[in-house]
């Protein structure tokens, strides 16, 4: 899913990783320089690509009594809080089948919540709620994140708008 469309690309960043202590070091630098209250990270890849591993190394770094609870799956949405006392929220739309389920599923109040950092798996199913939530004017940062690969070597693709 691309919103180039909706939004000018503003700073593009891409690594690749073979290894879980770079891995922790790239994603530190990465939440230290983008991942504030009012960011909405956009995580893309296939299955077993690395989005919730991906989330939980944000989290970790945010919050250091947090412990990540892993991919929400089935609670649809999982709340932290940073250790600067913002909230974090990581969704996972997996399961939703439709826009309707979406629009029914009340993740607008956390999309909405502006000094929130907000991370959300799948928003590639959706394309066109998140088109149209772009459009409208978002004062959010937008950071989508392409991971690919499996295993031990993934390439990890961060785009800002």
């Amino acid at each position: 899913m691309s919103f180039r469309k909706y939004m000018a690309k503003k700073k593009s960043l891409e690594w690749q990783n073979c290894s879980e202590e770079q891995l922790e070091l790239k994603i530190a630098r990465f939440v230290d320089e983008h991942c504030t209250p009012g960011s909405l990270i956009l995580l893309e890849g296939e299955m077993g690509a690395g989005k919730s591993s991906f989330a939980r190394a944000v989290i970790r770094r945010l919050s250091k009594s947090s412990r990540s609870q892993g991919s929400p799956t089935f609670p649809l949405v999982q709340e932290y809080i940073a250790d600067q006392e913002f909230p974090i929220y990581h969704i996972d739309l997996y399961r939703l089948r439709s826009e309707d389920e979406l629009d029914h599923s009340g993740i607008s109040d956390q999309l909405d919540s502006k000094d929130a950092l907000v991370l959300v798996e799948w928003a590639s199913l959706f394309p066109g709620f998140f088109e149209s939530y772009i459009r409208s004017g978002t004062p959010r940062k937008v950071i989508q994140v392409q991971i690919k690969g499996h295993g031990d070597c993934r390439t990890y693709r961060m785009e800002k708008y």
